[in-house]
């Protein structure tokens, strides 16, 4: 497909936000970082990006959305995507890495698997965040969650298992893998030299926006 934001860009800001990450918000020579900052607020909003530039689909999407589920808590979806005529027909959870979850991705994926056929065509309401506007919403019949890895590495063999799995066991569920190769914050190299070493995957780029736009 013809991207006005091409993966190779996406990479590009994302691999910059993990080196801006790593200096303090407001500089003084004497003030250094022990840890990195968390980017996860920023690779919500670059995907969100990414996504809007990308979907010829007139869509409005909220980024980090409060959405109320039958029997569970309060869920936070990273990106909440809606149509016109107020219907959400995707929802996307982006992770850098999943590394931090050493149990893997598939009891995630089912647990959202049962989530979403729990609200399948029934209505919702929502804020927004800055204006505290209240927004009627409905979710889809053929609603789907799509979960984003940025990378496997850092992620184990589970991951890669676990991505076979979903395809086989999730209907209401997707799982994609954005890269491989070098990890976008591999503190080694330079900017340029990990862009130059991060082996895309554009067919998951590819099958990520031709679902969101087909639905």
């Amino acid at each position: 497909m013809h991207y006005k934001m091409t993966p190779d860009e996406y990479f590009r800001k994302l691999i910059e936000l993990y080196f801006n990450s790593r200096e303090p918000k407001y500089y003084n020579p004497n003030i250094f970082r022990g840890r990195s900052t968390s980017i996860s607020s920023e690779l919500e909003d670059l995907t969100a990006l990414f996504i809007a530039l990308n979907n010829p689909n007139p869509c409005k999407y909220f980024t980090d959305q409060p959405l109320k589920f039958p029997r569970s808590k309060t869920k936070y979806p990273d990106i909440v995507i809606q149509h016109e005529n107020k219907v959400i027909h995707d929802l996307v959870d982006m992770k850098s890495d999943t590394g931090w979850d050493r149990g893997g991705m598939l009891k995630f994926c089912e647990d959202w698997e049962q989530y979403i056929e729990s609200v399948k065509g029934k209505e919702t309401q929502f804020l927004n965040g800055k204006t505290k506007e209240r927004h009627d919403g409905e979710f889809s019949k053929n609603l789907k969650y799509h979960v984003v890895v940025a990378t496997e590495v850092n992620s184990g063999k589970k991951l890669l298992e676990d991505y076979e799995l979903v395809k086989e066991k999730c209907t209401n569920v997707e799982l994609y893998i954005l890269s491989k190769g070098v990890h976008p914050n591999t503190y080694s190299l330079s900017q340029g030299e990990v862009l130059e070493k991060i082996i895309i995957k554009y067919k998951e780029f590819d099958r990520l926006m031709n679902a969101i736009i087909k639905s």
